[in-house]
């Protein structure tokens, strides 16, 4: 019986236990979501290499007499140094492994690996600004994944295109915090509750059709204001908080910073 194995392995999070050991939680491609024991003092070279948000090379040994994995070696890759530089990184970072760790990947682990790990490669090589947008692009990503992302075509009242619709980039539409969809501003005129509706501006929609229809090079070169950030941050984070039954620990504390 096989008790040896070796994947590429992200470190997601890292407890403590007792005085010298921790439980180590990683995001792998095959088995996505794997816990992990890592013994050793803080002197432990492992200890240091074992740290949060590390990507590289596990081994692990798997012992089934006392239903433990326990980490042998560890091959750092990519270090993501600049999340411990950057609070809004820090942030950042944290959020898309809680939501990792507490979907159990989005039901796809291969998918929700490439998903992470891009984003955290991109977010390396980015300043803070640059790094807002992107996380907006990843949780975008990650709903369409979960399965909840709300089509940006159509009206869900009427059926109308929204693009065919707006004239002008300040066209307002509105998503429905009931319905988990899109409607365009004259339906909304005719709706009672006006308080289950969050607006966004259509050139904010037709940025997130495009995360899902372009590529992410082609993605990277659509620019959003300040006002349409803000829209699509709020809507994402409604919809996150309302579709996964666990709280979202990074959202309530990152408050005035995510």
């Amino acid at each position: 019986m096989q008790r040896t194995f070796t994947y590429k392995a992200l470190v997601i999070n890292v407890k403590p236990i007792g005085e010298n050991n921790s439980s180590i939680t990683l995001l792998t491609e095959e088995k996505g979501i794997i816990h992990a024991v890592l013994y050793g003092g803080p002197k432990s070279k492992m200890k240091s290499l074992v740290a949060l948000w590390n990507f590289g090379n596990i081994w692990l040994y798997e012992n089934p007499e006392k239903n433990q994995i326990k980490i042998t070696d560890f091959e750092v890759l990519k270090y993501h140094q600049t999340f411990g530089e950057s609070l809004y990184k820090n942030f950042a970072a944290s959020l898309v492994c809680e939501l990792a760790l507490k979907t159990h990947c989005a039901g796809s682990n291969s998918q929700c690996f490439k998903l992470v790990n891009g984003f955290f490669d991109g977010m390396e090589i980015c300043d803070d600004n640059q790094s807002k947008v992107g996380l907006m692009r990843f949780l975008w990503r990650f709903v369409e994944l979960l399965g909840i992302q709300p089509q940006t075509l159509e009206c869900s009242f009427c059926g109308c295109s929204f693009f065919d619709k707006s004239a002008g980039m300040n066209t307002l539409t509105f998503y429905n915090c009931r319905e988990n969809a899109f409607i365009c501003a004259d339906c909304y005129a005719t709706t009672q509750n006006k308080n289950d509706f969050l607006p966004l501006n259509t050139n904010a929609l037709i940025y997130l059709n495009a995360v899902t229809s372009l590529s992410p090079a082609q993605v990277r070169k659509m620019q959003i204001d300040k006002e349409e950030y803000e829209q699509i941050k709020q809507i994402l984070f409604f919809l996150l908080q309302n579709s996964i039954e666990q709280k979202i620990n990074s959202i309530e504390t990152g408050i005035g910073i995510l």
